[in-house]
């Protein structure tokens, strides 16, 4: 009886300290949409890299736009959903779903991007604060007739 006792005791003492440890980081969901000239972006990647300062840097979180230009992140480095809240730099860049590489010469060849993203778009200068519950409107809208267009093609 001691030892049974003793035994579940000690199973409950090792899923409290499971609990509490958790899985990796605390995040919280992100979504948001990518239009540009007024229409949803597709297979724009999407990646948010920590502008926190100090010793406690985010992991970058990464995404991809579907058809309709929405997006949603996972922990690039886990694929765990979501982003650890605290502010970031986003960076995006159009992926050619269809770039085939060249392993002999090392180079890839991808289709030019159909979006006129401006180079603020992947230079670091677009910045998302994202809040302790999350953000669902995650959203970046360009119009290339206020700004030139110039995003390199991304793999």
């Amino acid at each position: 009886m001691k030892i049974a006792k003793f035994a579940t005791a000690a199973v409950a003492v090792v899923l409290l300290a499971l609990g509490a440890c958790g899985c990796g980081p605390h995040t919280v969901p992100v979504s948001g949409k990518i239009v540009v000239d007024g229409e949803p972006a597709e297979n724009i990647r999407v990646v948010f890299q920590s502008a926190a300062g100090g010793d406690q840097v985010a992991p970058v979180a990464m995404g991809l736009t579907d058809k309709n230009g929405e997006y949603s992140l996972r922990l690039a480095q886990t694929n765990k959903k979501g982003v650890v809240p605290g502010p970031y730099a986003v960076f995006l860049s159009w992926s050619d779903p269809n770039a085939s590489e060249n392993p002999i010469e090392g180079e890839t060849e991808a289709a030019e991007c159909p979006y006129n993203l401006p180079p603020r778009a992947n230079s670091g200068e677009l910045r998302f604060e994202v809040g302790d519950k999350g953000e669902s409107a995650a959203d970046f809208t360009f119009d290339s007739s206020e700004e030139p267009a110039n995003v390199p093609v991304g793999i």
